[in-house]
């Protein structure tokens, strides 16, 4: 089942109450979050406090002790990865391609849950013409782009899966300024295009420029949620919270 056989006033994810553990260490502690329908949120924090590990709960890399994740209202807390992904879910982790194969073959193999062999040929043929710089370099072996043509693999390959969530985890990791603002840009696009998107990111102007809302995290707990715009606002409460609720001495 497909989150769009939902009610449009369902969110498009909701995670209660997650509680996650590696072997005996707790890493979540209650964590809550929602992404509705159509809309772009973003999940703040630093090294180290849980954003990861809310990521693998999510695509079912990780199994919560407790608490629950739905997908357009689908309970899926015990579903398989591949079940969550042919419900709509699409994840982007860092720039994950096939180096040796080319740039049409990573998007190929991209559809590979997909029944219908000939719809994947022209959802790969429909990413190429929303990425152009991708496609004058679709012949091309994917270890020969640079870093952001890459990423941009990496958010083609959501397209051709046609998401209802799309998850991308430090797209802007390591990418010169410009590069980001460009594939902030994309994921607009993919946005527009009815993807609900979650952004987690450890870079706070990059999230806030392109999310309409934003949760933090410290210690594996949510700590604060609040629009974009509130939080783009108010840069010393967001250095507090990014600072685990104190604000750093001036020196």
């Amino acid at each position: 089942m497909s989150l769009s056989t939902r009610s449009d006033a369902t969110p498009a994810l909701r995670c209660e109450g997650i509680n996650a553990s590696y072997g005996p260490v707790q890493v979540l502690f209650g964590a809550s979050l929602r992404v509705e329908r159509g809309e772009m949120v973003a999940l703040l924090g630093p090294n180290g406090v849980g954003k990861s590990t809310t990521l693998r709960v999510i695509g079912g890399l990780l199994t919560p002790t407790s608490g629950s994740v739905h997908l357009g209202g689908l309970d899926v807390t015990a579903w398989s990865p591949r079940k969550r992904v042919q419900a709509g879910l699409s994840q982007v982790v860092g720039q994950s391609t096939f180096g040796s194969l080319s740039v049409v073959d990573n998007l190929t193999m991209h559809g590979y849950a997909a029944k219908d062999k000939k719809w994947v040929k022209e959802a790969v043929e429909a990413a190429l013409v929303i990425f152009p710089r991708l496609d004058a370099r679709r012949n091309q072996a994917a270890s020969t782009l640079s870093g952001g043509e890459r990423q941009m693999l990496a958010l083609a390959k959501a397209i051709v899966n046609d998401p209802e969530l799309l998850v991308i985890d430090e797209f802007s990791l390591g990418l010169a300024p410009v590069v980001v603002g460009g594939l902030c840009e994309l994921v607009r696009r993919l946005n527009e295009r009815g993807a609900s998107v979650l952004v987690v990111e450890q870079s706070v102007n990059v999230a806030l420029s392109l999310v309409h809302r934003a949760y933090v995290m410290e210690k594996g707990e949510v700590i604060a949620e609040d629009t974009a715009e509130a939080l783009a606002a108010d840069p010393d409460r967001i250095r507090a919270l990014m600072l685990g609720g104190h604000v750093a001495e001036a020196v």
